[in-house]
This record gives structure tokens, C-alpha cells and sequence, in this order.
């Protein structure tokens, strides 16, 4: 019988400037739960990339100078480096100038027309030029777009002649969706952002852009191109195969999540699945909205100027490192304060002086005492059976946790196996039980379960930290965590005796302050 499929995407990032550390964030998180799916046996497709349609990327372009497809492709190339470094995993990174998805694009509208979906009239209103995005006056604080309030000048008043899409048409629609299938939309409050729109009623929506140099033609009336959302949007059934590869697409369709930011529902949440309904496509199975990054300035974006280089970033903490500590110091379901202090915080307590020293003095241990072999395991007392019991329950909750895409809960759930391992050996002091030969039940019973904990430990981590999770696995004698069958290897007691097991250098030497 084939797996179970499961295909995740994050947003398409903007072009019109270089990656920060929010775009590594959101593409953590949907790797992670991508990781964790393949992990489980399911096959996964996990699909990212970039959005290259937008008016403001010939924009940029001209005022460097230079033509808007090597800007496009400058900084496509330069987002694809950041999902490299950070060990993204996607099986796709798509690009909106991919001849395969501007085909796709025009069957998908052409699809709408067939269905008298979109008609020719007068837009004039506001246009917010940072968001690519109509705005209704009352969306708008202090005449700013509440996005951007730093650009003023990105408010624009248009009047153009567009083809709008029947948005209204599809107001019930998507009010029975919302009805019938509370969880479309997570976390709650985001979703009671949306019932709130739907609650104000939907106006129709322009779907194309007159007279614009740079974009997907409209199919048709190639005056006109296709409005960059939409086009955008539309990724997420080009990226497996709509219009162009129909097995494909029967295959991986419908999205099971898509990982976004909070600041762009009214798109995914109310725009798309109508879209989708219009062109006779099935809708999604979920919508994972997630929260901004923030410091001391305020959140993290390009339109502020407040950046964090991602490439530095994982330069100075390494790149299985700052995944963890992204996802540990800001919860996917909300607004997070991140610093580098709380990194150096996080990486020193957890890091090194937690999972560090735990596989450390665990395979010193074993070298010492068990001649570089894993023990064999009996008679154990108290502390190994509640370390059992820990491990049961840690990987109870991450499961629980990152499945919901919590993934701050979910780490944290491992790091409670991590501190009963360290407590473990605070409690039974096999360094002090091997002075007497008396005692090597003890000692084998004590670091078995040690090692036993940090076998599962490293499993569990694969999604969050591909590279130190293999490496765990390679100290203890074993393959990657990647070829590991679950729930199988989430059982005690499954490290054969005999193993030769070996230390390494430090994983975590500790930090001295540094600066994002």
C-alpha cells in the first residue's frame, strides 16, 4: 500500500530585496513539519520559492539600474542560499517565472472565465504598494497602511480599468467553510479575524494590472497582466503540476498546511479558497498562520529596515543551532521577542550545557567504564524506570505538539528527556558506582539508560536538527534518523548491547556574547 501523501508550502517570498531572518523562520517551521511527516513514514512534498511578478520588483530594478529580470534573479538566488544553509529541505523551490506555472496561471483564470467568474470594469481606490495589496480606507490608520506605517508613500490612489473576480459571489461559500470546517484556519484568533471579514460582507476584487511591463499576461488581453497575488497564489497548485502535469497534480493536491504570516489571511484564507472554488479546484486542508518576529525596534521586515541577515545569523550560531533556537524562542502561533542575548541565553543553557554535555559525558562514560561498548541492561532501579517513563512521555507530548505545528512545545517536550538524562546521572553517579567492581549491574543499568535516552533524543530532534541529530546517531553506532522507521524507534530499550558507541568534539562549545 502506497504512504500516506502530505504536501506543505510555505509563502513566496518578494524579490525586491535580500532574505531576512523572518523568511528563515517561517521556512524552519514548515520544514520541520515536513521533516517530522517523512519521519512518520508519509510521503511528503514540501514546496517553497519566490514571487517575482510584482510591480515593485521593476521598481527596485530601476532604481539600481539594471533590468528587472537580473534583479529577480539575483535575489531569487540569494533566497534559495538562505533555504540551502539553513538545511530547508523542500523538494521544490519555485520560481513565478517558471514557464510551467505562468501556463498554469492562464488555464487557472481561463478557468474562471469558462465559469463568468471575472468582468471588465473601473477600479479606483487605494493600492498599498509594500503589501502589492487594494486597501479599503477604514484598513488604513493615519492614512498608512497599518503594515507599513513607516512608508508612507506607499499609499497610492489608482484609477485603472482591471477585470475583477465575483469575490462576492462566494461570501456564503466560504461562510459555510468556515462552519463546517473550524480548523481551515489556525491558530483561533486568526481565524476570528477572518469570520470578522466575512461578518462585513466581500466586495468583488481586481484580478489584473493594466498597462504593466512586467508580469503573467492575462489570457487573452495582453494589455493586462494577472494582479500578483493572485498569481502568486496560484503557486501552490503550479508547484505540483496544475496545467501542465495533471498526474502530478492528482497526486499531491489538496495542500494539507500552508505555512504563512499572520499579516497575509485575508489572501490565503478568504481570496484563495475562493479562487479555488471558482476554478473547480478542491480546497486545502489547512492554514497555518504564524506570528511575527520582534525586537527591540519593533517587527522584523524589509519595509522598516529591520533586518537580521539570516547567512550571519547562521554563521554565528550554526545553522541546526539557530533553527532551534528560532523555533524554541519564538512559538510559531504568536508574536515573539527575539534578541541575541536570548540566543546566546537559550543556546548556553540548552545547548551546551543541556544536549552537549549529555551525549559528551554519557559516551566518555561508556568509553571509560563499558570499554567503548553499549552495556547490557537489567536490574534496573528507580531512576532508569523513571527515565523510561520521561522518555514515553516526552515523545507523547512533542507528537501532540508538532503536529499542531507548535513547535516551541514540542522542543521543549524533548529537552524534558534531555534534563531527566542529566538528572539520571546526577542521581545514580555511575562515576562513583564504577570504583567498586561490585557494582557493574549498576553502572551498565545507569549508562543503558542513558544512552538509551540520547538515542531517542537524537530521533526526536532529526526534524528541528538534521545535522547534530546524525550526529548523535553516528556516536552511538547507529544509521541517520532520516532511515529510521517511526513509532518503532521511539521504543525503549532497542540499542543492542555490544554497539560500539564513540565520543567527538564538544557539539556546543558555550557562547560569549554576540550581535544580530
Amino acid at each position: 500500500m502506497a504512504a500516506p501523501k502530505f504536501y506543505v508550502t510555505t509563502a513566496i517570498a518578494y524579490v525586491n530585496d535580500r532574505p531576512g531572518l523572518h523568511h528563515a523562520y517561517e521556512c524552519t517551521g514548515a520544514d520541520a513539519l515536513a521533516r517530522f511527516h517523512r519521519q512518520r513514514g508519509h510521503d511528503v512534498f514540501f514546496l517553497t520559492g519566490t514571487d517575482e511578478n510584482a510591480p515593485r520588483n521593476e521598481v527596485a530594478a530601476k532604481a539600481q539600474g539594471i533590468s528587472t529580470r537580473a534583479l529577480v534573479d539575483q535575489h531569487a538566488a540569494e533566497f534559495k542560499q538562505m533555504a540551502d544553509t539553513w538545511d530547508i529541505s523542500y523538494d521544490r523551490f519555485i520560481r513565478t517565472t517558471d514557464p510551467d506555472h505562468v501556463k498554469g496561471v492562464q488555464e487557472f483564470v481561463r478557468r474562471w472565465i469558462a465559469n463568468d467568474d471575472v468582468y471588465l470594469a473601473t477600479y479606483e481606490g487605494l493600492y498599498c504598494l509594500g503589501c502589492e495589496a487594494f486597501k479599503e480606507e477604514g484598513e488604513l490608520v493615519d492614512g498608512r497602511c497599518p503594515i507599513h506605517p513607516d512608508n508612507p508613500e506607499y499609499i497610492q490612489r489608482l484609477k485603472e480599468e482591471n477585470y475583477f473576480f465575483r469575490l462576492s459571489k462566494y461570501e456564503q461559500q466560504l461562510k459555510n467553510l468556515y462552519r463546517d470546517r473550524p480548523d481551515f484556519c489556525v491558530p483561533e484568533i486568526r481565524r476570528n479575524e477572518v469570520l470578522g471579514w466575512l461578518d462585513r460582507g466581500l466586495k468583488d476584487v481586481s484580478v489584473s494590472r493594466r498597462n504593466l511591463t512586467w508580469g503573467i499576461p492575462f489570457p487573452d488581453h495582453p494589455e493586462h497582466v494577472v494582479y500578483v497575488w493572485f498569481d502568486a497564489l496560484i503557486n501552490y497548485v503550479t508547484g505540483v503540476g496544475f496545467g501542465t502535469d495533471e498526474k502530478k497534480f492528482e497526486r499531491w493536491w489538496p495542500c494539507d498546511v500552508h505555512v504563512v504570516g499572520k499579516d497575509i489571511t485575508r489572501f490565503h484564507c478568504i481570496y484563495w479558497p475562493a479562487m479555488l472554488m471558482a476554478a473547480g479546484v478542491e480546497l486545502p486542508r489547512q492554514v497555518f498562520a504564524h506570528g511575527f518576529l520582534e525586537n527591540t525596534v519593533g517587527r522584523l521586515s524589509r519595509s522598516s529596515g529591520n533586518m537580521i541577515d539570516p547567512l550571519a545569523a547562521a554563521a554565528e550560531w550554526g545553522s541546526d543551532a539557530i533553527r532551534y533556537l528560532v523555533l524554541r524562542e519564538a512559538p510559531f502561533e504568536k508574536d515573539s521577542p527575539i534578541s541575541a542575548e536570548q540566543f546566546n541565553a537559550r543556546f548556553n543553557a540548552d545547548l551546551a550545557n543541556g544536549l552537549g554535555n549529555l551525549v559528551s559525558r554519557t559516551l566518555k562514560m561508556a568509553e571509560t567504564y563499558c570499554e567503548g561498548l553499549v552495556p547490557r541492561p537489567g536490574g534496573d532501579g528507580a531512576s532508569e524506570i523513571a527515565l523510561h517513563a520521561t522518555a514515553s512521555r516526552a515523545i507523547e507530548e512533542h507528537d501532540a505538539a508538532a503536529a499542531r505545528l507548535y513547535f516551541a512545545d514540542a522542543l521543549a517536550a524533548i529537552f524534558t528527556l534531555v534534563d531527566g538524562a542529566n538528572k539520571h546521572y546526577q542521581l545514580t553517579q555511575p562515576w562513583k558506582l564504577a570504583k567498586d567492581p561490585a557494582n557493574a549491574l549498576a553502572v551498565a543499568a545507569s549508562l543503558y539508560a542513558g544512552l538509551e535516552a540520547l538515542r531517542i533524543v537524537a530521533h526526536a530532534l532529526w526534524p528541528y536538527m538534521p545535522n547534530v541529530a546524525d550526529s548523535i546517531c553516528r556516536q552511538l553506532g547507529l544509521p541517520s534518523p532520516a532511515a529510521a522507521p517511526w513509532p518503532d524507534v521511539a521504543r525503549w530499550g532497542l540499542l543492542e548491547p555490544g554497539r560500539r558507541v564513540h565520543s567527538s568534539a564538544p557539539l556546543f562549545p558555550r557562547l560569549e556574547p554576540a550581535k544580530l
